[in-house]
C-alpha cells in the first residue's frame, strides 16, 4: 500500500487527550463543592481593551473555570446591535446543549435593554464573543464580557450589565456561580443585571424549580453581580488610563 512520506504520522497505538476519558459521576453520587460556600463566587479576572483592532474589546477569566474573549466593531447599517456568541469547538469535552440553548437570545436582549441604539442612527454595531473554555456559568461571564467591551469600545449605555448563575443541586440547596459539574445536576438560571440601576435586563431558566427557590437563586445571582461590579469599573478605568496619552510639557 503506497504510503504519503510527507504526511506525519502519529502513533501506531494512538493516544488522545485524558479528559476525553475522564469518569463521570455515577448517578445518585453528590456533587459536592471544594472550598467555596453555596454562596461563594470563584475568583474572577477582568481586563478590558486587549485587541488593538477593535473599537473596544474585553476578556473575562474565572478561576479554574470559564474564559470569554469578546471585541466590538462598527459598521454601516441603520441603528442596530448585532450579537454573536460562539464556543470554541475544544472549550468542553460536553456539548453542553442544554446550556447553551437560548444564549444568543439572552445575550441580544440584555445588551438592547442597556445600549442606547438612538445615538447611532446610522451605525451597526458589531459585536463578537467567543467562549474559549467552559467550565461553569459561561453564558452570564459572556454577556459581562460583551457590555465591558462595549464600554470600552465608548458606546453609550444606561448602565454596565452583569451576569450571574445559579443552580439546585440534588439536595434542593441553591449553588452561586456552578460548576459545569453542578450545572449538569438539576435547574439552572442565568440572571443580568444593571447594577446601577436595579434592573433585571435577561433571565433564562432550565430544569424544575419547586417552591421558593427561584426567589432565592435571584437574591444570590444579584448579590453575585453587584460584588463583580467595582471590578468592572476598576477595569474600565485602567483601561481608559492607557488610551489617554499623558500631559505634555507645560509651555512656558
Amino acid at each position: 500500500m503506497p504510503v504519503d512520506s510527507r504526511r506525519v504520522r502519529g502513533p501506531e497505538d494512538g493516544s488522545q487527550s485524558p479528559a476525553l476519558y475522564a469518569e463521570k459521576e455515577k448517578e445518585g453520587e453528590k456533587v459536592l463543592r471544594v472550598g467555596r460556600g453555596p454562596s461563594e463566587q470563584r475568583a474572577v479576572c477582568v481586563r478590558a481593551g486587549l485587541l488593538s483592532q477593535a473599537a473596544g474589546s474585553a476578556y473575562v477569566e474565572v478561576a479554574g473555570g470559564s474564559k470569554v474573549m469578546c471585541g466590538v466593531w462598527w459598521g454601516g447599517g441603520e441603528g442596530r446591535l448585532h450579537c454573536d456568541l460562539r464556543w470554541a469547538r475544544f472549550s468542553s469535552p460536553s456539548t453542553g446543549s442544554q446550556r447553551r440553548g437560548g444564549g444568543a437570545l439572552l445575550l441580544q436582549q440584555s445588551l438592547e435593554s442597556a445600549v442606547r441604539m438612538e445615538r447611532y442612527p446610522r451605525a451597526e454595531l458589531m459585536l463578537s464573543v467567543l467562549v474559549m473554555e467552559e467550565r461553569g456559568a459561561a453564558l452570564p461571564m459572556a454577556i459581562t464580557c460583551a457590555a465591558l467591551a462595549l464600554a470600552d469600545a465608548g458606546i453609550e449605555m444606561y448602565d454596565l450589565v452583569v451576569g450571574a448563575a445559579a443552580c439546585r443541586g440534588k439536595t434542593g440547596e441553591i449553588l452561586l456561580d456552578p460548576t459545569e459539574e453542578e450545572e449538569e445536576i438539576s435547574a439552572n438560571m442565568y440572571l443580568t443585571i444593571m447594577p446601577n440601576l436595579s434592573q433585571v435586563s435577561g433571565l433564562l431558566c432550565t430544569g424544575e424549580w419547586e417552591g421558593d427557590s427561584p426567589v432565592e437563586a435571584m437574591k444570590l445571582c444579584m448579590e453575585g453581580c453587584q460584588r463583580l461590579y467595582p471590578l468592572l469599573q476598576q477595569s474600565l478605568l485602567s483601561s481608559s488610563k492607557k488610551k489617554v496619552p499623558p500631559p505634555g510639557p507645560e509651555a512656558s
